[in-house]
């Protein structure tokens, strides 16, 4: 299978600030966010295609001229032709302008140059209005809380006027926290109760990569919608396991657009107890396809193997009793009673 060649990747990780509080997971996070984009079985972006910008200890580096040169090679890649598809990362602090609009704060920040950030929302409509790319995937594991009198800055590189390709671009916009909210960083642990081992991590690129790499696997895809619904079910999950709370924010275009396809289904086995015998009991998938059908023996528990989704089931005439069995690919076995 050849590479994404038509995929192109800003990756940036910033642990090192003038003023504020110095950070321990970007640097990490974002080296994670390069290994997932450019792997085959990830994002598949070439190498040459992904820029991955870090700062550095003492020199208030990068600032917006170092990132946005990423961007103008990019530019200057396509020759402003049709690329197919662009990732932009960003770990670090992050202030809240608006509802839709994230300041990325830079190293230099500081209370007098308070503006030193990239405008997230700025920076989507300039990408937008290239006419460059079909897709646009902004994934922000920072916070969004609220100070007094700042702003965040447009990109520096801009458009003679906006591309009569640019209303075709589908942008999904994928952040940390809901706005005036704040996102966390965590020693966490691994589903078997150990720390990890490479230490503190931002809960939200935890809960992105894990569904990145498969966790928000439907039907053998990878969508914007499926991530997106991984990202609310599984981030607060994570977060309270460190005593916190987050709730992502996700918006975008009204498509369902395929992030990654050819995934093989994730099944869970299903054992299911019964309480009575002789009952006829029926087992229906979300699209009301009968799954199995049989009578209840107390002594005889079913087994079935299902995919991820919602399943109802309910004994013959007792429909409004029915049950859910909710299936999410994240444990191999699952016991369940009616």
């Amino acid at each position: 299978m050849p590479a994404n060649i038509d995929d192109y990747a800003v990756i940036v990780g910033v642990n090192h600030y003038a003023e504020l509080a110095t950070l321990k997971g970007p640097d990490k996070d974002a080296k994670r966010f390069h290994d997932w984009v450019t792997e085959e079985n990830g994002g598949y972006v070439p190498a040459d295609n992904c820029y991955l910008v870090l700062s550095e200890k003492d020199s208030l580096l990068p600032i917006q001229h170092t990132i946005d040169q990423c961007f103008a090679k990019i530019i200057a890649k396509t020759n402003r032709q049709k690329g197919r598809r662009l990732y932009f990362y960003f770990s670090g602090h992050g202030l809240g302008l608006s509802w839709n609009d994230t300041a990325l704060v830079l190293p230099p920040w500081s209370n007098i140059f308070r503006n030193y950030a990239l405008s997230s929302g700025h920076y989507r409509t300039t990408l937008i209005e290239s006419g460059i790319f079909s897709e646009i995937f902004f994934f922000f594991d920072c916070c969004r809380n609220r100070k007094v009198a700042v702003n965040g800055a447009p990109p520096l590189f801009g458009n003679v006027i906006p591309a009569a390709t640019a209303g075709a671009c589908r942008s999904y916009v994928y952040s940390a926290s809901e706005f005036t909210n704040q996102a966390y960083e965590a020693l966490l642990q691994s589903e078997s109760g150990s720390l990890q081992e490479d230490g503190i991590r931002g809960i939200f690129t935890e809960s992105l990569l894990r569904g990145l790499r498969g966790a928000a696997e439907k039907d053998g895809k990878i969508t914007s919608l499926s991530l997106a619904n991984h990202l609310e079910r599984d981030l607060p999950k994570i977060a309270a396991q460190t005593k916190k709370v987050q709730v992502p924010n996700i918006q975008g275009h009204h498509a369902d657009t395929t992030i990654i396809d050819g995934l093989p289904q994730k099944i869970t086995i299903v054992k299911i107890n019964f309480t009575v015998s002789g009952k006829k009991v029926i087992l229906e998938d979300s699209d009301l396809s009968i799954v199995k059908e049989d009578f209840s023996d107390v002594n005889e528990p079913w087994t079935v193997e299902l995919s991820k989704g919602l399943y109802t089931i309910y004994y013959e005439d007792e429909q409004s009793l029915a049950k859910t069995i909710r299936i999410d690919g994240t444990l191999k076995t699952v016991s369940y009673g009616i």
